[in-house]
């Protein structure tokens, strides 16, 4: 007999935990360096609206598909779907996914856990020049050893998260892990920015120049909006899985999108006053974090506190988001096919480990093996962040407004709310309860999802396989 499903013991722990699979790698890594590539403070202000018109729209619908069906991915499309095998196949998508994007993210993980550790012993007091800290990087990253030991390492520690499961695990976790990584960074931004030179680095993020603003910029910025919040993997339906009825979704959502954009400028600011402070080119790309920042470290007074503490950050958040998408197919395998939670967390995780290892080898005994001219690493990257991601968020947008239709998603959403959700949008602000409900919140978001949303993405999606 299948035992009660677990709940979020409290809204502030769903708040971090899926704060956390929010925030990762994309905040810390990609972010920093796309603003860098694309303009600074302008592309901030367009992945702002990006965040509004995508990210908090998607979010809300597969929280509304978690919590109504209070199962995991397949079960919850299954369920809503009246057993349709379309969408039924859709929750599959999800799980592949998850298999997918956790095959290489452990890699690039365990990267940021072996920094932490080469921190720790002053490697970075080596690094006097770009040039050095990049050949270091490359030597390691291309050591079977070293990569496939912090790639295990960094999988063990999310199998001890997960295993002891919703409220035990991850929510314990997510609350000591999030602040623990709030606190690090705000300590970071705050200290980059009293480095002689770090003010070119604020004004770098938040004075916009509107002439950098082209077409390309802003299908960026929205494609990063999209991936930012951990969407169209499953992750964020698998949490809304474990909402009560009497949890209140708007509220929930935006708390997050809050905290994971937060948390994307802030670290903005702690790399870029630190690379401008140095002299160094803020849109020096992807090698950023690996091959910059360590030089950067190596000049700075306090330098090497300044690194441990930087890649400590980076591996929580990676471990945080991680944690998400190995609960996507454990709770798979618990709801579906009645498996101990146990006994899941270690066979997936070492399914996706096993799954990994062509992606780190990548970088060094398979260097040269490719197909299509990628090698390893790059065809999983591309298959999720151009493929699966876009594809599982437009099926959530028409899923939830042409599937499941207008009055089920309205009094989903509406499920442990007020009535200052319920008002007319441009009173709410005022707190003055209208009677017409034309304008309300919910039907606005529902204009967004069911029309705004699915074109975006259409758009992000023709971008990412380069039709356009």
């Amino acid at each position: 007999m299948k035992g009660k499903r677990e709940n979020w013991g409290s809204s502030f722990g769903f708040i971090l935990a899926a704060a956390g699979s929010a925030v990762g790698l994309g905040n810390i890594w990609k972010f920093p360096y796309i603003a860098g590539e694309n303009g600074g403070a302008a592309f901030i202000v367009v992945y702002l609206i990006s965040i509004l018109l995508i990210g908090i729209p998607i979010f809300i619908s597969e929280l509304i598909i978690g919590r109504k069906s209070q199962l995991n991915v397949v079960g919850a499309y299954k369920k809503l779907s009246n057993n349709s095998p379309f969408w039924s196949i859709v929750g599959y998508m999800g799980i592949f996914t998850a298999f997918v994007i956790l095959s290489y993210y452990n890699v690039v993980a365990g990267w940021s856990i072996g920094y932490f550790f080469e921190g720790l012993k002053g490697t970075f007091n080596d690094f006097t020049t770009v040039e050095l800290a990049s050949n270091y990087f490359g030597n390691q990253t291309s050591s079977t050893f070293w990569i496939i030991s912090w790639q295990l390492i960094f999988v063990a520690l999310s199998v001890y998260v997960v295993f002891s499961g919703v409220r035990k695990g991850i929510e314990k976790y997510s609350k000591l892990l999030m602040p623990i990584l709030l606190i690090i960074l705000i300590f970071l931004a705050v200290w980059g920015s009293s480095l002689k030179g770090g003010s070119a680095g604020l004004a770098f993020l938040f004075k916009p120049n509107w002439g950098s603003i082209n077409g390309k910029v802003i299908l960026i910025a929205l494609g990063h909006a999209f991936f930012t919040l951990s969407l169209g993997m499953g992750a964020i339906i698998t949490y809304g899985s474990y909402f009560s009825k009497d949890d209140n979704i708007l509220t929930s959502a935006l708390w997050v999108v809050f905290l994971d954009t937060f948390i994307a400028i802030v670290a903005g600011i702690a790399i870029f006053t630190s690379v401008f402070s140095m002299g160094f080119n803020p849109a020096d790309g992807p090698g950023l974090i690996f091959n910059i920042l360590p030089t950067v470290f190596n000049k700075m007074p306090g330098g090497n506190i300044f690194g441990i503490l930087f890649f400590l950050l980076l591996s929580i958040a990676a471990l945080t988001s991680a944690v998400s998408l190995l609960e996507v197919i454990t709770s798979y395998f618990v709801d579906n096919k009645n498996y101990s939670r146990h006994r899941v967390v270690i066979i997936s995780a070492f399914i996706t480990f096993l799954i990994g290892i062509p992606s780190a080898m990548s970088f060094g005994l398979l260097k040269d093996y490719q197909i299509f001219q990628k090698s390893f690493f790059d065809i999983m990257d591309f298959l999720s962040a151009n493929i699966l991601l876009p594809g599982g968020g437009l099926l959530i947008a028409i899923f939830i407004g042409w599937k499941y239709g207008y009055k089920k998603s309205l009094d989903a959403l509406e499920s442990g709310s007020n009535e200052w959700f319920k008002s007319n949008i441009f009173f709410a602000f005022l707190g003055k309860k209208v009677p017409a409900k034309k304008l309300s919140i919910g039907n606005v978001w529902f204009i967004f999802i069911r029309f705004i949303a699915p074109v975006l993405i259409t758009l992000v999606f023709l971008k990412s396989i380069g039709i356009i």
